[in-house]
């Protein structure tokens, strides 16, 4: 790789928000993830879980419910009161409507996707129909005397559960009326509390509506006679969240204590009609509470406080047989955050709600009213790239100010591009880590594309989970290209052969006293470092000098709120 000098930046003080809600929706396999400042974000799981879509937060609409209707329609509530409708393809908020209850803290979708639900601060549950441009109030159902905090649908769309303040309420949707009221019992580890917030219902096909609440329990019900049939403590502290799979064969509760709890129906005995439900194992990948989960039909979601999505895979689901390698950890975004201006040594930051510019010192070492994610201009000055919300990439000529041409669609998203000097060509990587590269002037791929599509990337490359954020370019070596993600830096030398699955990607070099005769015929054409991460950006300043900038993830935590405290025995 040669020798470098480095600016080690890492006082890029970039702190992501904590997770709120996620909402899985099913048809197109997505994720909407909405966090404490009000951002929404959209990650297509089928894309190697790429985070495709973004919405920008603001301090007056944090989100306390997310929900999916009507096939690919996004809906939020929060505590301003407010019904939000997203533009997902223009990438704005479309309307947001007062449901004149005071701060929402729950909603959900019915099973057709036609109507929608809203449980209030005042007590009330609101109905609104589901318009093609719109949302429009149908009615109230009966108020309760408290906040209700959490929503569910039965399956047929002919009732409802809603959790409050020691209480759950099933409703009649035809009616609105109230059918039963089941008190939840306060005691928590054989003390009284003052009070019980269920946090959170779901309700099944057979009736049973399933709760969890502050006292660390998971409590199933009767809803037709209103009756208590199992309980479960399972934590020290609240159980904040539930999801439940669309076969209703096992579902997901999230606790404070940072704990995921999976659990399943399974038969009483092997030969036995009967089933019952089994707490599998905790999973701890959380410091933090976790306020939602999801469940997808072959893996379990969750995120909360620490700022981590964590998406772990149901293993007898998934192909993946190496347990780490399936596993999810989604920090960062999948946007590179930060610009350099390499002759006058600057950085600019982008915050959430402002940018910061910092001069680097001396160191001793067509169409598609679809929004524009991604811009690359070449140094030339003739050429600017686009890249949208899909994998499309459009190639403008900024001199006569037209479309110049369009890089044939590619099925996963774009996730950096960059266009080298002197030649216009046009590298662009993608979410399922393949890399392309397009001549802008001949509108066609390279010759070295094409070959790298013949013979393919090495598996351990493919393997990777974080996307490539930033591509460059050295200006003295045409043949080079510099790439990043969150956990390596790579620099691709064209002028040498790629690796094949036998060959070692990670260390590509013999030891040093063998002959250069040898290096030149073990030698391959990727370079890889990972002495620097988190890795939110790299990039040449001159041919010699690098400039790093890194997150620990450790200076995160410590400006997150503390956990739960723990009392260990002895202490």
């Amino acid at each position: 790789m040669g020798e470098f000098k480095v600016h080690r930046v890492r006082f890029f003080n970039y702190v992501p928000s904590g997770i709120r809600c996620v909402a899985y929706n099913n048809q197109s396999n997505r994720l909407a993830v909405s966090r404490t400042d009000g951002t929404v974000e959209i990650y297509n799981l089928s894309a190697n879980y790429f985070q495709e879509k973004f919405f920008p937060g603001h301090e007056s609409r944090a989100t306390e419910a997310l929900c999916w209707a009507e096939g690919q329609r996004l809906f939020s509530a929060g505590l301003n009161g407010e019904i939000m409708e997203y533009d997902l393809q223009a990438l704005n908020i479309k309307y947001a409507m007062d449901a004149f209850g005071g701060p929402i803290w729950s909603m959900a979708a019915s099973p057709s996707g036609s109507q929608l639900l809203v449980g209030c601060e005042d007590g009330s549950v609101k109905l609104f129909q589901i318009t093609p441009d719109k949302i429009q109030f149908e009615r109230n159902f009966d108020r309760q005397k408290s906040r209700i905090l959490s929503l569910s649908w039965h399956p047929s769309g002919t009732h409802i559960a809603a959790g409050s303040i020691d209480y759950i309420s099933v409703f009649d949707v035809k009616s609105g009326s109230a059918v039963h009221k089941m008190i939840v019992d306060r005691q928590y580890m054989g003390v009284s509390k003052r009070k019980c917030i269920v946090w959170g219902v779901a309700f099944l096909s057979d009736g049973t509506v399933i709760s969890v609440d502050s006292a660390g329990k998971v409590q199933f019900w009767d809803s037709a006679t209103g009756t208590l049939v199992k309980s479960h403590l399972i934590a020290n502290a609240d159980v904040q969240s539930i999801a439940v799979a669309d076969q209703e064969d096992s579902f997901v509760v999230g606790t404070a204590e940072g704990t995921v709890f999976h659990f399943q129906l399974v038969p009483v005995t092997s030969n036995s009609n009967e089933k019952q439900w089994v707490r599998t194992k905790p999973f701890q990948h959380h410091t933090h509470d976790v306020r939602t989960v999801a469940h997808s039909p072959t893996a379990l979601i969750s995120g909360g406080t620490d700022t981590h999505l964590v998406i772990r895979p149901l293993m007898e689901k998934v192909e993946v047989k190496n347990y780490d390698a399936a596993l999810r950890k989604i920090t960062f975004p999948h946007r590179c955050l930060i610009s350099c201006s390499k002759k006058r040594q600057l950085l600019l930051f982008q915050f959430a709600h402002h940018l910061e510019l910092w001069r680097l010192g001396s160191t001793v070492a067509t169409g598609t009213v679809e929004a524009m994610c991604l811009l690359a201009v070449s140094p030339d000055g003739n050429w600017l790239a686009a890249s949208g919300t899909s994998a499309g990439v459009h190639v403008y000529n900024v001199k006569q100010l037209k479309l110049h041409c369009t890089v044939p669609a590619y099925n996963f998203p774009v996730t950096a591009m960059a266009i080298a000097p002197n030649t216009n060509n046009l590298v662009i990587a993608h979410s399922d880590q393949q890399i392309f590269e397009y001549s802008i002037p001949d509108k066609q791929y390279t010759d070295w594309s094409r070959t790298v599509q013949k013979q393919g990337f090495h598996h351990l490359w493919l393997q990777r989970d974080t996307p490539i954020t930033h591509i460059s370019f050295h200006p003295k070596r045409p043949m080079h290209i510099l790439l990043h993600d969150a956990y390596m830096f790579c620099i691709i030398d064209k002028s040498l052969p790629l690796p094949n699955d036998k060959t070692l990607l990670y260390n590509p070099f013999p030891p040093t006293n063998e002959s250069d005769v040898v290096r030149r015929r073990t030698a391959h054409a990727f370079k890889i470092s990972k002495i620097y991460k988190p890795l939110l950006f790299m990039d040449l300043l001159d041919e010699r000098t690098l400039v790093a900038v890194e997150r620990p993830l450790d200076d995160i935590i410590a400006q997150l709120p503390p956990p739960i405290k723990k009392k260990k025995f002895g202490t």
